[in-house]
């Protein structure tokens, strides 16, 4: 099955390729102009990316690798793709990148990055039981977290090339990962991003230690509560 995922997968951005040549559309998006920047822009909110390492699947053109650099964030970054058209080409775009070909559900990575992202992968060919190896297989090479975007099953129209996710059934995979994640659907109506995180220590109150950590405001209770002073 999954064979047949990654054949349909990679025809299907082939032909794209083929009609477009270097262009977003070659990649399944559309030609509106801002929507690839606010996708990467929501994917990497997931944390602090700075000085850290990213693996980018399905990686196209290395497309991330330019806004990362644009937005001036320094990253030991990645990027992969079954497609090596598209890799040999972003090699050519992105000299300076480090690109490779490669399907890492049939080759497994043995070393580990602080965050897996991944945009776009999910909306051509896809099934729930391929999604659920996906995200599991991104979890487990994560040392931080995963991000990944959706297209929303709760929209207007479909297209019948469009896989088309429900937000309840990513939930219910997710919660099958980890216990701390954050889905967003609040940057676009018909898609949406969700976040994965590695660290699920806590405190004794239950409140995960991470965010406690990386917080800038006041979390102690005593502090402002005029009638809890104990």
């Amino acid at each position: 099955m999954e064979n047949k995922i990654s054949k349909k997968i990679l025809d299907y951005y082939q032909q794209l390729f083929d009609e477009y040549g270097v262009s977003p559309q070659s990649l399944g998006w559309g030609p509106n102009k801002g929507k690839q920047s606010i996708r990467f822009k929501i994917l990497c909110q997931i944390g602090e990316l700075s000085n850290t390492s990213i693996l980018d699947v399905g990686c196209g053109f290395g497309d991330l690798f330019g806004y990362l650099r644009y937005q001036k964030i320094k990253v030991n970054y990645h990027g992969i793709d079954i497609n090596k058209n598209l890799v040999n080409v972003g090699k050519i775009i992105y000299p300076s990148s480090s690109l490779e070909c490669r399907d890492f559900e049939k080759k497994k990575f043995k070393k580990k990055f602080d965050w897996v992202l991944a945009s776009g992968i999910t909306s051509h060919g896809s099934t729930y039981p391929h999604l659920t190896s996906i995200m599991k297989e991104m979890f487990r090479i994560c040392k931080k977290g995963f991000s990944i975007n959706f297209v929303s099953d709760n929209v207007d129209y479909r297209t019948k090339d469009l896989f088309y996710s429900s937000s309840e059934k990513i939930i219910s995979i997710t919660k099958s990962i980890s216990n701390r994640f954050i889905l967003r659907h609040d940057y676009m109506p018909f898609e949406f991003t969700l976040y994965v995180y590695k660290n699920n220590k806590r405190t004794k109150n239950h409140i995960f230690t991470e965010v406690i950590n990386n917080s800038k405001s006041e979390l102690d209770d005593c502090k402002w509560l005029p009638y809890n002073r104990n």
